[in-house]
């Protein structure tokens, strides 16, 4: 574990480190949130009078994901130039080479949403609960999502492109088909079965509840928690199962 902890570290000061990144994640929500977020709401608040808030925290869900999406396309770049080779000299068993990478990724989570976290809960002056709450909620989200892109990983090594493909195209239906934008009662019928079978969906409606907002529109909690908990596990389990029996393919390449 003291090697896994040392590997961490050392990735995670590079990866902090690249501050141009992190300003560029919280401008982003900056933007969105105070510039196009009060525009929407002006549009949308007379039916949605909670909507800029429910819109901030689906600006939190997309960056929890895109950080998420971040973690495996990393883990599968360092494939392709050599770094996971180095990796995998080092006396770390095959699991816990994903933890590492795993944890590397909740880490810059943190470090990139959580500041657009705490300006929502100041503007809303949210009681401290509630960061413990949300914080927990972004992170089974980000684990549930990293786990999935990582155990990708094996399409990646035998095509990057096709790998990219899917990558793409599941971030596009994930988060349209969402209700990480608009309730799910306000979505068209055709679309609301869809996003019901959307991991997301439940992951936005659990954020939603931790910050309390207006419950009316938003699935029951008891199931969100259960469907994003569910997800997060059998990732991880999956991770877990299938990524040491790649990296032994990357080692022997």
């Amino acid at each position: 574990m003291r090697e896994t902890l040392s590997l961490l570290w050392f990735e995670l000061r590079d990866e902090v480190g690249s501050v141009p990144w992190t300003v560029y994640f919280w401008m982003f929500f900056a933007f969105q949130y105070f510039v196009y977020g009060q525009l929407i709401s002006l549009l949308v608040g007379q039916n949605l009078p909670d909507y800029y808030l429910y819109y901030g925290t689906g600006l939190l869900i997309i960056m929890t994901f895109n950080v998420s999406t971040w973690a495996g396309r990393r883990f599968v770049e360092g494939a392709h130039e050599g770094r996971l080779r180095y990796m995998l000299s080092l006396p770390l068993r095959r699991g816990e080479l994903f933890l590492e990478q795993l944890l590397l990724g909740l880490s810059v989570n943190l470090v990139r949403v959580g500041p657009p976290l705490l300006m929502i809960l100041w503007i809303t002056k949210a009681p401290p609960i509630m960061l413990f709450t949300s914080v927990l909620v972004l992170l089974m989200m980000s684990t549930g999502v990293m786990g999935i892109m990582i155990s990708l990983s094996f399409v990646a090594f035998k095509s990057f492109d096709i790998y990219s493909a899917i990558v793409a195209g599941m971030s596009a239906l994930l988060i349209r088909f969402s209700t990480i934008l608009y309730p799910l009662a306000y979505l068209p019928g055709a679309y609301q079965s869809v996003s019901l079978a959307n991991p997301l969906t439940y992951g936005a409606d659990l954020l939603r509840n931790a910050l309390n907002l207006d419950v009316s529109y938003l699935l029951a909690p008891s199931t969100a928690a259960v469907v994003v908990a569910s997800v997060g596990i059998s990732s991880l389990a999956i991770g877990m199962a299938l990524v040491p029996r790649v990296l032994e393919g990357v080692k022997a390449s």
